[in-house]
């Protein structure tokens, strides 16, 4: 017996050289297999793609257009439910998988993306699931990920938070863990709710800032899984837009990140 594959949803190879892509065909494969059996399609824009892309053995596309357009009609163009990109601190700027030009160039991209770092060897690993769960909103679409890969992939899943004391901040985040105990209840899944430690010196005064802090760094930190996360809004940050993101120096360390670009039309698999 042989299992239909879904032909209308694709994962998105996108490599910039042979080598990156059958790197990435090492997740993608058993990846898709597990969401349903979606398709696969290799992506590249870069100038030498036609010499190399056709010996990937998978159905692909060689352009000749900027990254970002090709990138910002993946859901549209090609039926894209999620992207994968490899993520190489060590890489040139010009190149898409150094991390800085990576998020600048996915920017656009209105469907997840799961970035693997560029080291050969031991498979990323997708069994063990992290992500924050923020105070300020209920982040759905991270949520729903999380619950595609503790459904499809059988992961088990952590969410991480602050410990909250203020009287607001506390409401929103009981307010957020419903909404988390929603989506899992009825899917029948388990999660795990995790409080991040505070710094020991001056403990009281850390601990009632930190709640207003980033929490990813410390929950990023914590596990040696898939991390999910938000890019921020540029435009909730003003001047500080002109700074690198403050989401780039997570993606130096070597765990498969997937990234959810933070706007309001973003495409999520709906299985």
């Amino acid at each position: 017996m042989t299992t239909k594959k879904d032909t209308s949803q694709y994962l998105i190879i996108c490599a910039e050289s042979l080598s990156d892509a059958r790197h990435l065909l090492g997740v993608a494969v058993p990846l898709a297999a597990s969401l349903r059996h979606k398709g696969l399609i290799l992506l590249s824009c870069a100038s030498d793609a036609d010499s190399w892309i056709g010996e990937a053995g998978i159905p692909y596309v060689a352009l000749r257009c900027p990254w970002r357009e090709a990138l910002g009609a993946l859901h549209s163009t090609f039926h894209g439910i999620l992207a994968l990109a490899v993520r190489n601190p060590h890489a040139s700027r010009r190149s898409i998988t150094h991390p800085a030009t990576l998020l600048r160039t996915f920017r656009d991209c209105r469907i997840a993306y799961l970035t693997i770092p560029a080291v050969n060897g031991t498979a990323p690993r997708l069994d063990t699931v992290a992500l924050t769960l923020d105070h300020s909103r209920e982040s759905k679409e991270k949520v729903i990920w999380a619950s595609y890969f503790a459904r499809f992939v059988g992961a088990r899943v952590t969410f991480y938070h602050h410990c909250y004391s203020d009287p607001l901040l506390l409401t929103r985040f009981q307010n957020n863990t419903r909404y988390i105990e929603k989506i899992f209840t009825a899917q029948g899944l388990t999660f795990a709710l995790t409080e991040l430690p505070a710094e020991q010196r001056g403990f009281f005064l850390r601990r009632r800032l930190a709640q207003f802090s980033n929490p990813d760094p410390a929950a990023l930190a914590a596990t040696e899984g898939l991390f999910i996360m938000q890019t921020s809004d540029p435009r909730e940050r003003g001047l500080a837009a002109l700074l690198p993101p403050p989401e780039r120096h997570l993606l130096d360390r070597k765990n498969p990140i997937l990234i959810l670009n933070r706007r309001d039309d973003l495409y999520i698999l709906c299985d």
